[in-house]
C-alpha cells in the first residue's frame, strides 16, 4: 500500500490538472431592439494568440456555450443573417465560468437618403412566435423551419400539428382537409397571403390542402376567431398560407429526395395507359360520340416494380444593391406513389329490429400516383419609405392518376357458405388534373405619418378535370356443386354499364379588389387606430358533366372475359352522353363588403371593436330537366358581423385574450344544384338540396397566454360557438334507394378547451397540444320495430349526437433533439385523434363512425459538411388504419365474415395504407 499511495497522488493530480486546465464560456444573444434571443445565430471563439478556435450555434433556449476552454483572453463574435455582427473579449480562467451577453443590430440600407432596417426571417421559430403574439386574432402559427424539420411534405399533413386541429384523409391516406375545433371543414376558409383562394375540388368550396407543397410557405396561420376587416364566412376560422418572400441577402436553398411506401416492398406499382384518352367530352367539342372514341387503353395495366418517389425544392432570391427591388422564384415538385388495401361492407337497417344488417363485402385495392407542383414568384419594389408594391404570382397543380380494383360479394345473393356468392368485379383508371392561378397585386402607401392606405387587386382561378374516367364492370360468382367443390363462374359483362366512361370538370374564377383606409391619431394620450375598407368579388363557376355506356356487343351478348378488354366488343349506348345531368351548371356568386374599426390602447388592455356588412348575391343555371324542382335559382341575403376583441397585457410576457365575432357558412354550389351522383368510393350517391340556407353562429374565445422565453409558450384556453342552421349530410330515402342529402338541422353548440406548451432546452424541446371538444345538436330518427301485434313498423324519435367530423379528443406530442455543434436535428410526433361521427344515418343508433387512431411519424436531418444536409422522413410507423363502424352489436346469427365479430360493433370500413420513407439532400446558402 505505501509503494502505492505516491502514484496514487500522482494519479490524483494528473485528473486534477486535467479537469481544471479549462474553463467554459456561456451566453446569449439578443436582438439589440427587441431583447428576443436570436436562435440560429452563429457564434465563433478564439484566442487572442489565434492558438484557439471554436464556433457553435444558439440553441433552442437562446444560450451557447464552449467547454474545455483553455485558460487565456478570447474574442466571442456572433453572427446572424440581415444583422450586424457584434463581439466582445472575455477571459476565461481555469475552472471558472465566463458569461458572456451580445446584441446584435438590424442592418440598415440607405434608400432615398432615409435608413431602411433590415427585415427579420419570417421562416423562423422565433418570427412565427412573435407573430402570434401580435396578432389581434386568437392566432397558432407555423414556422417554416418547424416545418422543413417535421415528418410532413404537404400543408394538409402540416395542420395536423396545430393544437385544435385534425385531418380528413383522402383514399391515399394522406391528409386531406382540416377541421377546426371540430368544425367541418366548410365552417373555414384558405388564404394565401391574406387573401382568400378559389377551391378546385368539384363539390366544395374549401381548398383540398394536399394540393400545396409544404415547402413553399413562410409560415403557416391559423386564425381562430375574425376581426372586421377578415372576410366573415369562417366560422370555424381560416387557414392562411404565408408564401416564401423576397430575402434581403442573396439566397439559395436547394433539396432532392426519393421515397418509398412499404407497400412496394415485395409488390409493385400497378399504373395504366392515359395517353390514349379524351381530354374532353366529345359532347363539349360539339359532336355525337361513337365507340371508336372511347380506346381500351386505361384498361392496360403494367407494373412498376419499385416506384420511387421524387422529391424537389429550388428557392432563389434576393434584393438589388439599394435594396428597393426584390425578387423570388420558388419551385416545387413531388411525385409519390402509394397504395391501399381496403374492406368495405354495405349495410341496411333490419326492420324488424333496427340493428344493422350487412348484405356485402367489397375487398379494394388502390394504387395512387400523385404529381405535385408549386410554382411561387413574388417581386416588391419600394417607391421609397412611404411607397411599396409588391407582385404574387402562383402557380399549383395536383395530378393524380389512380388505378382501382374491387371485388363485391354478397352475402345474401346466392350465398351458400362461406365463401360463396354473387360477386361483381371493378377495374377503374381515373385521372384527376387540379390546378390553383393566382395573381396578387398589392400597393401600401403612407400619406401622412398617421394616415395609409392599402389596396389589393386579384385574380385567380381554380379547375380540375376529371377526363375518361373508365370502369370495366364485371360479374361472376362463386357456386357449390353437388360433390360439395366450389366452382367459379366465368366473368361476364355487366348488361347495362360493361363500361362506364365519366367526364368531369369544373372552374371557379374569382375577380377581387380590397380598398383599406388606416388613421392614426392619439386621442387623450390613448394610441388609435380607425381601420375603414370594402371588398368585392365576382366569382363565376362552371362544372360540366358527361357519362357514357359501353354495353356488351349486340352480336355476342354473352361474351366472356378472360383478362384481355381488346378481345371483346361494346357497343356505345348513349352517343351523346348526358347533357341533361344537373352537374352542368353554371353559378356566380357576388360578394360586396364593408368593415369599420376601431382599436384603442388605454394602459395594458387593447380593445379592437368592429362591424362587417357582407351582401351575398348568387345564382344557378343547370342543364336538369325542366321539371326537376332548383334547375335554376336565385338566393340574396346581407349580413351584419360585429366582433370584439380585448387583449389584457398583465406583462411583457402574459396575456388574456376575451373574443366575440360573428360568423356565416354559405353552403357550397355542388349542394344546392339539384343532382344524384357522388363519388363512386362514397357509401351513397349524394343529392342536392336548392332550399339549404346559409349557415349563422356567435362564437366566444378566452384564452391566456404565457410567454416566458422567445419561444416558450403555454396557452390555455376556452372556446364556445351557437350555431344555427348547420348543414350535415343525411342518409335519406330517394325512391328505392337511399342517398345522402345535405340538410339545416336546427341549432348546434360546439365548446371546447385548449392547452398548448412549448419548452425548449438546450438541445432538447417538447410541443404538446391537447384539444377537449364537445358539440350537440338534436335530429329526428326512425325507430324501426315491431308492434305489440307483431307488425313491423317505425315511429319518429328525437336524439341528441355531436356534429359530424367533430372529435372530443384531440392530441399531439413532438418530442425534439437539436445539438448545433453535430448539426443533428430529430423529431418524434404523435398525433391523437379521438372518434368522430363520420355519416349521419336516418335510423336510431345506425350512424357510422370513424374509430379513434394515433400516427407516429419520424424526421431527423444531418449536416454532412458546410451547407448540406442530409435528412430523412418516416410516417406512419404505426401503420394507422382508416376504421368506420356503426356502434350497434354484430347479430350472433348474422353472416361469418372477416373483421365482424358477434356481439361487438358492425365493421363498415377498414383500410390500410402501411409506412412510407423519405430520404434526401437539402442545401442552404
Amino acid at each position: 500500500m505505501k509503494k502505492l499511495l505516491p502514484l496514487l497522488i500522482i494519479f490524483q493530480f494528473v485528473i486534477s490538472s486535467f479537469v481544471f486546465a479549462s474553463g467554459t464560456i456561456k451566453g446569449t444573444v439578443t436582438d439589440r431592439k427587441t431583447g428576443e434571443p436570436l436562435v440560429g445565430a452563429t457564434v465563433k471563439l478564439k484566442s487572442k494568440d489565434k492558438s484557439f478556435k471554436a464556433s457553435t450555434g444558439v440553441g433552442l433556449d437562446g444560450s451557447f456555450v464552449f467547454k474545455n476552454v483553455p485558460a487565456g483572453k478570447y474574442e466571442v463574435e456572433a453572427n446572424y443573417i440581415s444583422f450586424e455582427a457584434d463581439e466582445t473579449d472575455v477571459a476565461v480562467q481555469d475552472g471558472a465560468i465566463a458569461n458572456v451577453k451580445l446584441s446584435l443590430k438590424t442592418k440598415e440600407h440607405a434608400l432615398s437618403e432615409v435608413a431602411i432596417s433590415g427585415r427579420a426571417d419570417k421562416a423562423t421559430d422565433q418570427s412565427a412566435t412573435n407573430a402570434q403574439r401580435r396578432s389581434p386574432a386568437l392566432l397558432n402559427v407555423v414556422s417554416a423551419r418547424t416545418i422543413e424539420a417535421s415528418p410532413d411534405i404537404t400543408i394538409a399533413n402540416v395542420t395536423q400539428r396545430v393544437s385544435g386541429v385534425s385531418v380528413d384523409r383522402s383514399t391515399n391516406g394522406e391528409a386531406q382537409y382540416a377541421i377546426i375545433r371540430g368544425m367541418d371543414a366548410r365552417y373555414q376558409y384558405t388564404l394565401v397571403n391574406g387573401v382568400k383562394i378559389p377551391s378546385p375540388d368539384n363539390k366544395n368550396r374549401y381548398v383540398p390542402l394536399d394540393i400545396f407543397p409544404a415547402d413553399i410557405v413562410d409560415r403557416l396561420e391559423v386564425s381562430k376567431s375574425l376581426t372586421a376587416n377578415m372576410e366573415g364566412d369562417a366560422i370555424g376560422g381560416a387557414i392562411n398560407l404565408v408564401l416564401k418572400d423576397a430575402p434581403d441577402d442573396f439566397t439559395v436553398r436547394a433539396n432532392l429526395g426519393t421515397g418509398l411506401a412499404a407497400n412496394f416492398f415485395n409488390k409493385g406499382f400497378t399504373k395504366f395507359d392515359h395517353s390514349g384518352s379524351l381530354q374532353t367530352s366529345p359532347r363539349a367539342d360539339g359532336r355525337i360520340a361513337t365507340g371508336a372514341d372511347f380506346t381500351t387503353a386505361p384498361f392496360h395495366y403494367s407494373e412498376n416494380k419499385v416506384p420511387l418517389a421524387t422529391i424537389a425544392g429550388l428557392s432563389i432570391g434576393g434584393r438589388s444593391a439599394n435594396k428597393k427591388f426584390g425578387a423570388l422564384v420558388s419551385l416545387s415538385y413531388q411525385n409519390t406513389y402509394r397504395q391501399t388495401n381496403g374492406t368495405f361492407f354495405s349495410t341496411e337497417v333490419n326492420p324488424a329490429n333496427n340493428q344493422p344488417l350487412v348484405t356485402d363485402i367489397e375487398k379494394r385495392n388502390y394504387n395512387i400516383q400523385q404529381q405535385r407542383t408549386g410554382v411561387i414568384t413574388k417581386f416588391d419594389y419600394r417607391i421609397n419609405p412611404a411607397n411599396k408594391i409588391t407582385l404574387d404570382l402562383d402557380y399549383i397543380n395536383l395530378t393524380q392518376n389512380t388505378y382501382r380494383f374491387s371485388s363485391d360479394t354478397s352475402l345474401e345473393l346466392g350465398r351458400a357458405g362461406i365463401g360463396t356468392g354473387r360477386v361483381s368485379q371493378t377495374y377503374r383508371s381515373d385521372r384527376t388534373i387540379q390546378t390553383i392561378k393566382n395573381g396578387n397585386l398589392h400597393g401600401d402607401h403612407k400619406l401622412t405619418d398617421n394616415f395609409r392606405i392599402n389596396w389589393t387587386a386579384v385574380y385567380s382561378k381554380a379547375t380540375a378535370n376529371e377526363p375518361d374516367r373508365a370502369e370495366l364492370n364485371l360479374n361472376t360468382g362463386r357456386n357449390v356443386q353437388a360433390d360439395g367443390s366450389i366452382v367459379q363462374a366465368p366473368f361476364t359483362f355487366d348488361a347495362l354499364k360493361a363500361q362506364s366512361r365519366t367526364f368531369a370538370k369544373n372552374s371557379d374564377e374569382d375577380k377581387t379588389g380590397f380598398l383599406n383606409f388606416i388613421y392614426n391619431p392619439v386621442l387623450f394620450d390613448n394610441k388609435v387606430e380607425l381601420t375603414a375598407g370594402g371588398m368585392y368579388r365576382d366569382k363565376t363557376r362552371h362544372s360540366s358533366y358527361d357519362e357514357y355506356d359501353l354495353r356488351p356487343g349486340a352480336a355476342n351478348t354473352a361474351q366472356t372475359f378472360n383478362g384481355n378488354v381488346d378481345a371483346n366488343t361494346f357497343d356505345l349506348f348513349n352517343t351523346q352522353g348526358t347533357p341533361t345531368n344537373a352537374l352542368n351548371y353554371d353559378f356566380t356568386e357576388k360578394v360586396a363588403a364593408g368593415y369599420g374599426q376601431v382599436k384603442l390602447t388605454t394602459g395594458k388592455l387593447l380593445t379592437i371593436a368592429g362591424l362587417r356588412y357582407e351582401h351575398t348575391s348568387q345564382g344557378w343555371h343547370t342543364q336538369a330537366d325542366p321539371s326537376i324542382e332548383g334547375k335554376d335559382g336565385t338566393i340574396k341575403y346581407y349580413d351584419l358581423l360585429p366582433s370584439l376583441n380585448f387583449k389584457y397585457q398583465f406583462n411583457e410576457k402574459q396575456d388574456l385574450r376575451l373574443s366575440y365575432y360573428s360568423a356565416i357558412s354559405r353552403p357550397n354550389f355542388y349542394e344546392l344544384v339539384p343532382h344524384t351522383a357522388g363519388d363512386p368510393d362514397a357509401l351513397y350517391n349524394e343529392q342536392g338540396n336548392p332550399n339549404l340556407k346559409r349557415i349563422t353562429a356567435e362564437n366566444f374565445d378566452l384564452r391566456y397566454e404565457l410567454f416566458p422565453k422567445t419561444l416558450d409558450q403555454l396557452l390555455v384556453g376556452v372556446f364556445y360557438k351557437s350555431i344555427n342552421n348547420p348543414v350535415e349530410y343525411a342518409i335519406e330515402k330517394s325512391g328505392t334507394s337511399f342517398v345522402l342529402r345535405p340538410e339545416n338541422f336546427g341549432n348546434a353548440h360546439n365548446y371546447g378547451f385548449e392547452l398548448d406548451y412549448t419548452k425548449y432546452f438546450r438541445s432538447f424541446g417538447i410541443r404538446a397540444n391537447y384539444t377537449y371538444t364537445n358539440s350537440k345538436i338534436t335530429t329526428d330518427k326512425e325507430e324501426e320495430y315491431r308492434n305489440d301485434q307483431g307488425q313491423v313498423t317505425h315511429r319518429t324519435v328525437q336524439q341528441t349526437r355531436s356534429l359530424q367530423g367533430q372529435s372530443k379528443n384531440i392530441g399531439n406530442l413532438s418530442l425534439l433533439y437539436r445539438s448545433v455543434k453535430n448539426g443533428l436535428n430529430a423529431q418524434l410526433s404523435f398525433v391523437y385523434t379521438g372518434a368522430r361521427l363520420n355519416t349521419v344515418s336516418p335510423y336510431l343508433d345506425n350512424d357510422i363512425w370513424q374509430k379513434g387512431f394515433t400516427t407516429l411519424d419520424l424526421s431527423a436531418d444531418k449536416r454532412l459538411f458546410g451547407n448540406l444536409y442530409l435528412y430523412v422522413k418516416a410516417t406512419n410507423l404505426l401503420n394507422t388504419p382508416y376504421e368506420l363502424e356503426i356502434r350497434r352489436p354484430y347479430p350472433t346469427d348474422a353472416v361469418n365474415v372477416e373483421l365482424q365479430k358477434a356481439g361487438e360493433n358492425t365493421a363498415v370500413r377498414k383500410d390500410l395504407y402501411k409506412q412510407y420513407y423519405i430520404l434526401g439532400l437539402r442545401y442552404k446558402l
